[in-house]
């Protein structure tokens, strides 16, 4: 049986490279991208304001209005306004100023923003007490960036601000790792649709919405392919469905039970089987396949272990897939606060723990009860998991390293 070290290694040998597409911008978050983007015009475009206020000259020749003395008070003639994509189409004279706004163009011959706060208006005269210094409250043109710099590099995962900025450089669309898509299939006879009515023995089938949750938190788009009962014909069918997704998750059916059919399924589906089984709790009977480019897990059916083994093993082929660096998350220093009671059956166990700040900013864990890969409660309440060898295994008071959830 493999260890967890040796699968994951297979799974992301076999997770093939990502593919490039132009993406518009608001379908772009959480999107790598593949080629740096230059900027399409300088930002800002132009010298313009960065306050409401008054546009005045402030470097020309001094005439009879200017006092000499700074702290004298200044009078200035309004001739005209400048705002937002309408502009003052004149130049501004020594003595003059024109009402801007925020953002405007600055007017020809203006070398200063007065802030409308700092100035008392009369009809068309303004009153200011100071004397503004030359280039105040003024964005200049090229500050940010000119035309042909990059403005993200190759790599970046687009987020919010990025978007923006993209947006603000006259960009529609941007070079990303194409959106991978995920077929998400759930097989079992006692599963029924939440809300339905259950008779005896039935559940409600939790797994797809789990996992579809999980997909799209990693910025995958989910494909929901329904429930499958246990029976060959219909799961080879749903499977050929979901083979044309470039992940195919398959909950339930991959153990060695009497209507566990989904091994078979996929092999006559042609998906070439690269493992089953890995050694560790929960999640033992996992699958793992490919057909083309398609790459196939068929998951436990318990739903902490479809929790576990896509955090594992699914999220880390669904970063290559998107271009993104996979790093073990694992990382974060903790005291293990409880003692851990774990078996010797497997060799990688992943324990459900929750957190607490301790001295210093030390965090204390303490294992949760209820560790079955059946209960979902404890999976909701847990904020951290610890993953230990079970060679190796920490006792009460040691440093271990744990994946915090994300908030």
């Amino acid at each position: 049986m493999l260890t967890y070290e040796e699968a994951l290694a297979l799974v992301q040998a076999q997770t093939p490279r990502p593919q490039v597409a132009r993406c518009r911008l608001e379908e772009a978050l959480g999107l790598t991208l593949a080629r740096s983007v230059a900027a399409r015009c300088d930002l800002p475009r132009f010298d313009n304001s960065a306050v409401d206020g008054y546009a005045v000259a402030v470097t020309q020749p001094t005439t009879s209005n200017r006092p000499t003395d700074p702290h004298a008070a200044e009078t200035f003639k309004v001739v005209g306004t400048s705002e937002a994509g309408r502009l003052f189409r004149g130049r501004i004279k020594s003595g003059e100023a024109v009402r801007i706004l925020t953002g405007a163009a600055i007017p020809r011959g203006a070398d200063a923003i007065i802030m409308q706060e700092d100035v008392t208006r009369d009809h068309d005269r303004v009153v200011i007490s100071r004397s503004p210094t030359p280039g105040q409250h003024i964005r200049r043109r090229c500050e940010e960036m000119q035309r042909g710099d990059v403005a993200l590099p190759v790599g970046t995962v687009l987020q919010p601000s990025g978007i923006g900025l993209l947006a603000a450089l006259g960009h529609r669309e941007a070079p990303v790792y194409r959106r991978p898509a995920v077929g998400i299939l759930t097989t079992g006879d006692e599963l029924r649709a939440p809300g339905s009515r259950l008779n005896m023995g039935e559940i409600y089938e939790s797994n797809g919405a789990l996992l579809a949750a999980l997909v799209r938190q990693n910025g995958a788009e989910d494909r929901r392919l329904g429930i499958v009962i246990d029976k060959p014909a219909p799961l080879v069918a749903a499977i050929r469905r979901g083979l044309t997704s470039d992940l195919l998750l398959i909950s339930g059916g991959v153990s060695v039970g009497d209507r566990d059919f989904v091994r078979a399924a996929c092999a006559k589906c042609g998906v070439r089987e690269i493992f089953w089984r890995v050694n560790i709790k929960p999640g033992m009977p996992l699958f793992f396949g490919k057909r083309g480019r398609t790459l196939v897990f068929g998951l436990p059916g318990n739903p902490v272990s479809v929790f576990v083994t896509f955090e594992a093993f699914v999220k880390p082929a669904l970063h290559r897939l998107m271009g993104m660096a996979w790093r073990d998350e694992y990382v974060t220093p903790a005291i293990l606060d409880g003692p851990l009671h774990v078996s010797t059956s497997r060799r990688t166990h992943f324990v459900r723990v929750q957190c607490q700040a301790g001295e210093n900013g030390v965090i204390r864990v303490r294992p949760l009860g209820g560790q079955g890969s059946h209960h979902l409660r404890s999976l909701a309440e847990a904020d951290g998991w610890l993953r230990v060898n079970s060679d190796a295994m920490p006792q009460v008071g040691d440093i271990v390293q744990i994946k915090q959830a994300p908030v």
